[in-house]
């Protein structure tokens, strides 16, 4: 178990906690899920035994363990339902609003390579060489799937549009 002080500790969490429940909101879609995925990323973090030492480490650390902690959730087959809420709902507020929703939308339902290397690229601004680090690929693998990923954005931009 990893000990640090209140002090630190919140340090951590106020640097990492938008970033974790971004990425997590891209998996499961919800606030709700996406808040105890923070919580237990987190926890794990305590957890954690794992020597960091630099903060990419640990920021590395912390994306891999929050895509693995949503994906588990999103694979529960009580969680496969999709419901239609009135977050989703209050997001059609205004055309632009709409249409970064929509963008959203498609990102999320990209394959899972996909879609690890375009959150972590656009929504989290990491560097290929900082992606494939995080996901353990090539950068040329990571550039592909970026390239790829885009190419699969547009055509159903295309269709939805």
């Amino acid at each position: 178990m990893r000990k640090i002080s209140n002090e630190e500790f919140n340090t951590k969490y106020y640097m990492y906690k938008d970033m974790i429940y971004n990425i997590a909101y891209t998996y499961v879609h919800n606030v709700t899920d996406a808040d105890d995925i923070v919580q237990d990323v987190f926890m794990k973090y305590l957890n954690s035994t794992e020597y960091f030492e630099t903060l990419d480490n640990e920021k590395y650390w912390l994306v891999r363990v929050t895509i693995n902690t949503a994906k588990t959730l999103v694979k529960r087959a009580w969680r496969q339902k999709v419901e239609l809420d009135d977050e989703k709902i209050s997001k059609f507020s205004s055309h632009e609003e709409q249409q970064n929703y929509e963008l959203f939308e498609i990102v999320s339902n990209l394959a899972p390579k996909y879609k690890d290397v375009i959150v972590l690229y656009y929504y989290e601004n990491m560097s290929t060489n900082d992606i494939a680090r995080t996901l353990n690929l090539s950068v040329s693998n990571v550039k592909k799937r970026l390239e790829r990923a885009r190419k699969a954005i547009k055509e159903k931009e295309i269709r939805n549009g």
